[in-house]
């Protein structure tokens, strides 16, 4: 009764879009410290839902932060990430990599792992589960640790398949803000516990900490840390100015952007079964507004410049 009020609660407080925030500005680069091309691949986090504007049913948008990166300085891109990919699912992205021509100085990014931990149907349960959701951390600690294997395997292919280039892979934000820095969250508070919020805390590092192990046994870099670093006091908590990451918010599908995707990019049927439950109502919830967007695209130039 208590998650079921404070849902009705707080569908009145964050309905509407965020309003616009000054967002991370991405790095300022000359043509000879960049890329060739970038190519994304991964998940939601790549696609750039959170953002609006989406093209597909995959959730592609032109305001995902691979179209920020670098800003005018490169001219070829590549959005080859859906919403609900898991590794497996982007093991088939990477055979898409494979057809493109270009190999040798092009930028690869990748952000996966989140969907194989079950992050989205574990947040919506926390939010609407009647008792406390924490007693599901110990499943999810030992489903995280078991991806370190799998990312590596991953990673390899995505080298394999594109001999020369710079592969860099991200990881997440930390979901939600400390409850001792920022515990009054009109998008959290009533819905998540403090013990709740506490937990997807420390399974955020846990996943962060797998990505980055992983990428160091494959050679390849990890921009983990810029990501979680960059939105230190923007997690979703009030959906308002300085919040990067949307906290519950309650969003319709626009039928004009539920375009087919073209046949080379249609997902496999595991994509949106498992992204069933976050793609409807609350679809948008914890991921990226258009001010994330640009964080996300300021940490992977951080990366990218070594930094």
């Amino acid at each position: 009764m208590r998650k079921a009020v404070a849902w009705c609660a707080a569908a009145f407080v964050v309905v509407g879009l965020a309003p616009a925030a000054t967002a991370a500005e991405p790095t300022t680069a000359t043509t000879a410290d960049v890329p060739s091309a970038v190519i994304a691949l991964g998940d939601s986090y790549s696609s750039g839902l959170g953002s609006g504007g989406y093209q597909d049913d995959c959730d592609r948008t032109p305001q995902a932060w691979v179209h920020l990166l670098f800003g005018g300085e490169v001219s070829d891109r590549t959005l080859l990430a859906c919403s609900g990919a898991t590794i497996p699912d982007v093991a088939g992205q990477v055979g898409q990599l494979a057809q493109l021509p270009g190999a040798g100085d092009r930028l690869i990014t990748v952000t996966v792992g989140g969907n194989d931990a079950g992050f989205a149907d574990e947040l919506v349960n926390c939010l609407v589960s009647i008792v406390s959701c924490t007693s599901r951390e110990t499943a999810l600690t030992a489903r995280i640790e078991a991806l370190h294997q799998p990312l590596v395997e991953l990673y390899d292919s995505i080298q394999a398949a594109a001999p020369g280039d710079e592969v860099i892979v991200g990881g997440y934000p930390l979901l939600v803000p400390d409850p001792a820095v920022r515990s009054n969250c009109p998008a959290l508070t009533g819905l998540l516990s403090t013990s709740e919020r506490q937990m997807i805390r420390r399974l955020g590092v846990l996943l962060n900490d797998v990505v980055d192990e992983a990428a160091a046994a494959a050679g390849v870099r990890s921009a983990s840390a810029q990501v979680e670093s960059t939105f230190v006091g923007h997690e979703a908590c009030a959906n308002g100015l300085d919040d990067w990451l949307y906290g519950l918010k309650i969003s319709w599908r626009d039928s004009a952007s539920a375009e087919t995707p073209a046949p080379s990019a249609t997902p496999s049927p595991s994509y949106h079964a498992q992204w069933a439950i976050a793609s409807s109502f609350v679809r948008d919830s914890f991921h990226p507004t258009v001010a994330g967007q640009a964080g996300y695209a300021s940490a992977f130039e951080a990366a990218w410049a070594g930094s």
